[in-house]
């Protein structure tokens, strides 16, 4: 994989840059503003937005109020909502498919407690196996 690739996963990964995200998804565009919703300092927004700013997940423009100083604010860019609309589906698919294995898998078991193959004891062990690994919520 290219080290940008890696990159955006990385940026991607970060909990407080999900955070960063919603809140521009929801309108929240003013690093102060950011800052206060997820309750870090300003610097650290600002360093998250750069950092997705440089990734080109979003965009910046100066904001030039009637009676104040102008201010800088952020907002996904459109390559940044289309990347999220990606992932979303593409997780959405990866549970779907991890949903269907559970269920094929768990069927087996089911029928190989009805045959009389594994114990009752056997059988809630291993379904609570694959609870825990396909049954991620």
């Amino acid at each position: 994989m290219e080290s940008r690739n890696i990159k955006i996963l990385q940026a991607l990964a970060s909990s407080t840059r999900d955070q960063i995200v919603k809140c521009l998804r929801d309108g929240i565009d003013h690093p102060d503003d950011i800052a206060k919703e997820i309750g870090i300092i300003r610097q650290g927004v600002d360093k998250h937005l750069l950092e997705l700013h440089a990734l080109g997940i979003v965009d910046r423009e100066a904001v030039f109020p009637p009676d104040g100083r102008p201010k800088i604010v952020y907002k996904m860019s459109g390559m940044g909502l289309e990347l999220y609309e990606d992932i979303d589906k593409l997780m959405e698919d990866f549970y779907l498919k991890l949903k269907g294995r559970y269920e094929r898998l768990k069927e087996d078991l089911d029928e190989r407690l009805i045959e009389g193959e594994i114990s009752e004891n056997v059988y809630l062990k291993q379904l609570e196996k694959l609870k825990s690994r396909y049954i991620q919520e």
